[in-house]
């Protein structure tokens, strides 16, 4: 990766106002007199720490993000420039004391003064832990998985049976915790089946289970 320049010139007087250089993504937050000074985003910062244990994996998630969404009518409504992915790459399973699930990846949105500064609306957290574990596939599913959430309006939609029918029917329920491979949801020619309505009933209690990744509503 090489070196970047970047400068600020006043282009009146010609003084350089800021003269940086570095070698990584960059995020420019800029105003307009012509506008009510309202805040606009440059944002260039696909691979950086975020706070002691995160670091921001945008570079890796968002064109799987790009791709899905094109691909998906269903998912055609979300803006993936709005998403910081950021992984934990420090979280561990911990050991004995009584079985739990942890959950994978889960997507929040964030408020709005940090909607405001940063111009992301959601942050999208993975956890190195579970994707080390996973195939190609597994981790397109799983980031499939994270932008159903996001309705239509906006808003973060909690999972239900319907949401999770085609996912079940196309990649088994054990989709995320298996290494049996499942299909390419960007790379092979995907028609999403429905369950049956005998089998959607008998699946009930394996699609709870996997549920039980959840700590709440709107986590994997």
């Amino acid at each position: 990766m090489g070196t970047k320049k970047l400068q600020i010139v006043d282009q009146n007087t010609g003084e350089i106002i800021e003269n940086v250089q570095f070698t990584g993504g960059y995020h420019l937050i800029y105003t307009n007199t012509d506008d009510i000074g309202k805040l606009r985003h440059i944002r260039k910062l696909d691979n950086a720490k975020f706070g002691d244990k995160h670091w921001i994996k945008n570079w890796i998630y968002r064109p799987i993000a790009n791709k899905l969404i094109r691909k998906f009518p269903e998912l055609r409504h979300i803006k993936p420039n709005k998403i910081l992915f950021i992984e934990d790459m420090e979280w561990e399973k911990p050991e004995g004391g009584k079985p739990k699930k942890h959950w994978m990846a889960r997507i929040n949105k964030t408020n709005k003064q940090f909607a405001d500064m940063s111009g992301y609306e959601y942050i999208l957290e993975t956890r190195n832990y579970f994707i080390e574990r996973m195939d190609r596939a597994q981790i397109i599913a799983l980031i499939y998985h994270e932008l159903r959430h996001i309705d239509q309006w906006g808003d973060l939609q909690p999972h239900d049976i319907e949401d999770w029918d085609n996912m079940i029917a196309t990649l088994g329920k054990d989709w995320a915790t298996t290494k049996a491979e499942i299909e390419n949801l960007i790379d092979d020619d995907i028609i999403w089946r429905e369950l049956e309505p005998r089998a959607k009933q008998l699946d009930v209690f394996g699609l709870k289970q996997f549920n039980n990744f959840a700590k709440g509503k709107e986590n994997c």
